[in-house]
């Protein structure tokens, strides 16, 4: 027993109700003498911490609810397990293997265990029928019509999952998991949401209603939505100072550590320097990024239109992801003059022939 690590959380207020649970984690030998922490998932604070020695420690705790709790090794760089809490539970972690496996005897993390069971062998089916149909040479859209049913069964495995736990936090757990997927608007998530129990507890849920909503603020055909940030010079600049002005302002959400913002950066300059104008203008929103390696990469890849710096980890970059609703970058909107949002999305061939239109 002296090579387990057994630490208690002691709440301040204890109910008559609460239950204690244990997690037992099984690592590598290489971890041995870092640490590991048991951190609450949703805020992200630490419960408890410890050295890891013999490749094993233990956490125990008490719980009046449900919860989902991650399991940490060597943070940031090493390993992370979410283990889904109840009363009783008695959750055994191994994290000697790929996938992580973790095991609570018929618990709620089993029944996670046998959903991801199921969606592996309908994957499998989908991607087998979408092979043979393809080899047999069959359109795409011939086998995405060929294959709706197989999806569809794919898409059930997570619903039902969602269906038969919504009182509990594995529904919300698996909510979570495919919200972006599989809703489009916000009152689709909200009526499941407002089915299922602990939804509201998950950070990462409300924040994909957010995107939603502003989602359908800002798709073609409405107005823009300021945001406020930095120009290169870190003078104070917002969006309006370009947008709404009587130009058509395309806007290419962009950071010095994506690859594909790179990959894409020389068309953007050669369209900024063959359309610019009087009616027509290029500015950069850079996010996620360091003010160094920001101006760094503007003199690197010779950008030569203005930009607009939102702070990494700032407020005001989460407003503009957000108001958005930017998944993935690189991301080109393109603007009216009257500051009406026209395209969003185009690049490559399609964005000159878009200009093309609008200047002709």
């Amino acid at each position: 027993m002296k090579a387990i690590f057994t630490f208690i959380f002691l709440t301040i207020v204890m109910s008559a109700t609460a239950q204690e649970y244990t997690i037992s984690c099984t690592v590598k030998p290489e971890f041995n003498g870092a640490a590991a922490y048991i951190l609450n998932k949703n805020t992200g604070d630490t419960i408890a911490s410890c050295d890891i020695a013999d490749s094993v420690f233990k956490y125990k705790g008490e719980i009046c609810s449900q919860a989902v709790i991650d399991v940490v090794v060597n943070r940031p760089k090493g390993m992370v397990a979410s283990v889904l809490i109840e009363g009783g539970s008695d959750v055994v972690v191994d994290m000697t293997v790929r996938p992580v496996s973790i095991n609570d005897n018929g618990g709620l993390n089993d029944k996670l265990n046998a959903m991801y069971a199921a969606v592996k062998e309908r994957s499998v089916a989908l991607n087998g029928l979408a092979k043979k149909l393809h080899e047999e040479g069959k359109s795409e859209e011939e086998i995405l019509a060929a294959t709706t049913a197989e999806t569809e069964a794919l898409y059930d495995v997570y619903r039902n999952t969602i269906t038969e736990n919504r009182d509990n936090i594995l529904g919300a757990f698996v909510l979570n998991l495919v919200a972006r997927q599989f809703y489009s608007s916000v009152e689709e998530l909200d009526a499941v949401m407002a089915d299922v129990k602990y939804s509201g507890e998950f950070r990462a849920l409300k924040k994909i209603r957010t995107a939603l909503y502003y989602g359908a603020l800002t798709k073609p055909g409405c107005k823009f939505i300021d945001f406020a940030g930095f120009a290169i010079d870190d003078a104070a600049v917002r969006l309006s100072d370009y947008v709404g002005k009587g130009k058509y302002v395309l806007v290419d959400f962009w950071a010095s550590w994506c690859g594909p913002c790179k990959n894409e950066m020389p068309h953007i300059i050669e369209v900024n320097r063959q359309y610019t104008g009087e009616r027509f203008m290029v500015i950069g929103v850079n996010i996620g990024d360091e003010n160094s390696k920001f101006k760094a990469a503007v003199a690197e890849l010779g950008i030569d239109y203005p930009q607009i710096f939102i702070p990494r980890n700032s407020k005001d970059e989460d407003n503009a992801v957000l108001l958005y609703n930017v998944e993935t970058i690189p991301h080109l909107i393109l603007f009216a003059p009257d500051g009406t949002i026209m395209e969003r999305g185009i690049m490559g061939g399609a964005l000159h022939e878009k200009l093309n239109e609008y200047l002709k």
